[in-house]
């Protein structure tokens, strides 16, 4: 049996429960400590979670806090494998004049991506200025990236992450348009703070809550998300605007996630994962393999 639901009041576990067996899903209901818990087969898993999904848009609930939605595959190591190929391209082109060389072709210079080189807005993204620029985005592609993974899933969670990076360094190279050129992963980095953000929001949506308690509550990932803008990306060195951008930015596609897919935000087939985590390589790839053929 494979876990669906953990943490329940007794009247969820007796509610799903209902929804489960009025579909003819064989299902187990356990309790552990003060909350319940519904197991199902692994093979039954996505018929469940379309039932229970149905049953909540016909009946919106005022879920309680303690309760949590387990996402199929609730581990990923993709941030991991991502981070590694960041470091491999670090390590193969720091020495000297060869970096220097490389964040003239691939960086986020203004004045080159509005002249039409769009491709250095996804390249920039890889290129670091030193071990310690690295770690730093490495650190947080690690624990924002992987949280947005477990939220909307490895293949959208960093198709969205790509996104709010390439369109973050194009925002920030109009909003400058001239004399200014950034490298690095932390517009992504902030855009996936905001995607998270957004998320966090509508999960508070409904705390059992009145009044200014509730309010506080659900507002609040926002103010975490802007204390975080302002102690990781307002350093004398750092890049507020394209921080700025990719954080408004995750927010808009965080939100965009949420009223799309509704309550369960990594509630996706499949193949949207994959389609997504293509998408997002390919366009990786045809960005370095265009700039590759401006540099020749």
């Amino acid at each position: 049996m494979q876990l669906l639901f953990d943490r329940l009041t007794i009247a969820k576990v007796q509610t799903y429960s209902v929804v489960l067996s009025a579909a003819g899903i064989a299902h187990q209901v356990s309790r552990k400590g003060t909350g319940w818990r519904i197991a199902v087969g692994p093979d039954q898993r996505s018929a469940a979670v379309e039932a229970v999904s149905l049953y909540l848009k016909e009946n919106p609930p005022r879920p309680a806090r303690q309760q949590t939605f387990l996402a199929k595959g609730a581990k990923t190591y993709s941030a991991l494998y991502i981070t590694a190929i960041i470091a491999l391209i670090h390590i193969l082109i720091a020495p000297g004049a060869e970096h220097d060389r490389f964040v003239s072709k691939f960086g986020a210079d203004a004045s080159h991506i509005m002249a039409g080189e769009l491709f250095r807005c996804a390249t920039a993204l890889l290129l670091h200025a030193d071990i310690t620029h690295l770690l730093g985005n490495m650190a947080g592609l690690i624990i924002f990236g992987t949280a947005t993974a477990l939220l909307c899933g490895w293949g959208l969670g960093w198709g969205m992450i790509l996104a709010t990076g390439f369109a973050g360094n194009l925002v920030t190279a109009w909003w400058y348009g001239h004399d200014h050129i950034a490298i690095g992963a932390s517009t992504a980095v902030f855009g996936a703070i905001g995607i998270c953000t957004a998320i966090s929001i509508w999960n508070y949506r409904y705390t059992g809550m009145h009044g200014a308690q509730r309010l506080w509550r659900r507002w609040l990932p926002l103010a975490a998300g802007l204390a975080l803008l302002g102690f990781l990306g307002t350093s004398p060195h750092a890049d507020l605007m394209a921080h700025l951008s990719g954080f408004i930015l995750g927010l808009v596609l965080g939100g965009a996630c949420v009223l799309t897919l509704g309550y369960l935000p990594y509630r996706t087939p499949a193949w949207i994962q994959w389609a997504a985590g293509v998408a997002a390589s390919g366009v990786v790839a045809v960005c370095w393999l265009r700039g590759m053929g401006y540099s020749l």
